[in-house]
């Protein structure tokens, strides 16, 4: 799994999470798109981008020649050229899902116990949301 969801997810393309530097639902484990991507290839009307590494290596980590082309499209809005492939992180898909429910006793309780989940690390869940039935 790419483990990005964003609201969006059934009606978007990969393409369009890069240049809108889009954020899912399970970015606390899998992290925002920015976090997912490691290569972009870009097409123009006149002009085919590529920042590719030698001799078929891993993609690559950290970039110190100057504007990284992923950089430059991360957030882009279309207005640089259109995203026509991509290379992102996989994770293997989670052998069992666990959805779990917590009532607290008000908003003030959900802020302060959602502020405690992020602090958790590698235990934190992919996923918390706060809600207010009033």
């Amino acid at each position: 799994t790419i483990g990005h969801e964003p609201d969006s997810y059934e009606f978007s393309t990969l393409g369009g999470w890069i240049a809108t530097k889009a954020s899912g639902m399970k970015q606390n484990k899998y992290g925002n798109i920015e976090d997912i991507v490691k290569e972009v290839r870009v097409v123009g009307a006149k002009f085919n981008l590529a920042q590719e590494h030698k001799l078929n290596k891993v993609s690559f980590g950290r970039v110190s020649t100057g504007v990284d082309l992923k950089s430059l499209m991360l957030g882009s809005e279309g207005c640089l050229g259109i995203i026509a492939s991509a290379v992102i992180k996989i994770w293997p898909i989670a052998e069992t899902k666990q959805f779990e429910s917590v009532l607290l006793p008000n908003f003030d309780a959900g802020i302060k116990f959602i502020k405690e989940l992020s602090k958790m690390r590698s235990m934190k869940p992919a996923s918390a949301r706060l809600l207010d039935n009033d």
